[in-house]
């Protein structure tokens, strides 16, 4: 009995060394619990008015775009009629290894309304895939729109990329390449809208800077989910130090001036001081750029707000960006 116990001690210890290695020196439980997040669904609430929205809006689900990358899918969702629109690239957040694309549905809704096709896309996730998946698949969805263009009713000489959260991040270095060739050559990424085409860029709640990330957290725990997020994305443990980082830090790398750009966030728990020097840095640049942010003094304002539509700031947040959006287009 005695020696029984003492094997299955011995089990229970190898046990608990190997989860705490794994959970110590891998991103994988950090990643898995981000994704499980995630997947549990969007905290988004719809405006008192959703269902009208709806009425006006044809939806297409889970359309596939051609992609060597898993999870390429997307909906397109346009005004009804047969009317050519304008084309929003919307990129959903989930800190590159969580989410989906029902997490944005009601903002592609209610943006769709406004007379916009909405490609709302699913992408692959770390760490199974690695940047730069993402960026190369939002070049994947592009083609496709362009390919089916007439079929859709797709207006591509005015194409805005979105996103939001981690897909802001992904939204402004895709548009970093479209405008930069040697920020194209540097990254090995392909330029695949002409500029005159890339009428607008949309960045919500979006973190400009992986590397500062790490030097901003105040807290253990979030400290240690930005490391192995970051790691889970990067593929390397030491990632701060690395190459790849540099070169999707978008607070160094942006030298050209983007379309015009609506930059908003909230002012809990999220990235407003980065969206702050983002937005200075396209001003310098020479670029337009509507910002929309809330001293915390006034009101809380988590992560993702915007997609909160009980919230009177959530409602002109929207409002500013459709006066945005109407102002875009051509």
């Amino acid at each position: 009995m005695k020696e029984m116990l003492k094997e299955a001690g011995i089990v229970t210890l190898v046990c608990f060394i190997f989860t705490l290695f794994i959970i110590l020196f891998t991103p994988y439980p950090a990643s898995e619990l981000v994704y499980q997040q995630f997947k549990a669904g969007s905290p988004a609430q719809a405006p008192s008015d959703y269902q009208q929205l709806k009425k006006e809006v044809s939806v297409q689900k889970d359309l596939t775009y051609e992609s060597l990358l898993p999870s390429n899918k997307y909906d397109l969702l346009r005004p009804k009629g047969s009317k050519k629109v304008p084309v929003i690239i919307w990129i959903h957040g989930g800190g590159y290894v969580g989410g989906q694309k029902s997490d944005t549905e009601i903002y592609a809704t209610m943006l769709a309304s406004r007379g916009f096709a909405v490609a709302n896309m699913d992408y692959s996730l770390a760490p199974t895939n690695r940047y730069p998946s993402p960026l190369i698949q939002v070049s994947d969805l592009y083609h496709e729109l362009a390919k089916n263009a007439k079929a859709y009713n797709l207006d591509m000489s005015q194409i805005i990329v979105a996103g939001d959260s981690a897909g802001g991040q992904i939204a402004a270095q895709y548009t970093t390449i479209q405008l930069d060739k040697s920020y194209s050559k540097q990254v090995n990424l392909p330029q695949d809208i002409p500029a005159k085409n890339l009428v607008g860029t949309v960045l919500l709640c979006t973190p400009f800077s992986l590397e500062a990330l790490t030097q901003e957290s105040s807290s253990i725990i979030l400290d240690y989910f930005v490391k192995k997020i970051g790691w889970a994305y990067t593929g390397t443990s030491n990632w701060e130090d690395s190459e790849m980082v540099k070169e999707a830090d978008l607070l160094t790398v942006v030298k050209k001036p983007f379309p015009k750009t609506f930059i908003a966030d909230g002012n809990t728990f999220s990235f407003a001081d980065q969206g702050k020097a983002f937005a200075k840095v396209l001003k310098d640049s020479g670029s337009d750029v509507t910002t929309v942010f809330y001293d915390e003094t006034d009101t809380e304002l988590m992560h993702e707000y915007q997609f909160d539509l009980s919230l009177k700031e959530s409602q002109e947040t929207f409002k500013q960006l459709t006066q945005f959006l109407d102002e875009v287009k051509k």
